[in-house]
């Protein structure tokens, strides 16, 4: 019986834990002359967790957070500049009690030539 309690238990917290995935990715203009080249990708992140709803009250907004994060720990150099920036966002539930919002800002770091 301590066997089927524990087994329950157990399919209980797996099968209730869960992940949600979407995105988006922002367009620019592409550049009128061949004068760059592609010098990288850079990413910033946010998460606020909850717990029954209650959680996350210090947020101003996690893309703005994430961006900022992005921008704070990779200065772009003179002739760079960041394109292409794509969202990611991420919800993932445990116990139906606790949850998880993490936003993930990524870009291409562009290198003009003089």
């Amino acid at each position: 019986m301590k066997n089927l309690s524990l087994l329950l238990l157990l399919s209980i917290m797996f099968s209730s834990c869960a992940s949600f995935h979407s995105g988006y990715l922002t367009g620019v203009a592409p550049p009128i002359e061949n004068n760059f080249k592609y010098a990288g990708n850079v990413m910033g992140k946010a998460q606020a967790t909850y717990i029954l709803g209650i959680g996350g009250l210090l947020r101003e907004g996690l893309v703005r957070e994430a961006k900022n994060n992005l921008i704070a720990n990779n200065p772009i150099q003179d002739g760079q500049t960041l394109v292409n920036f794509t969202v990611d966002k991420e919800t993932s539930y445990y116990l139906g009690i606790v949850w998880t919002n993490r936003v993930i800002v990524s870009a291409d770091i562009l290198q003009y030539e003089k």
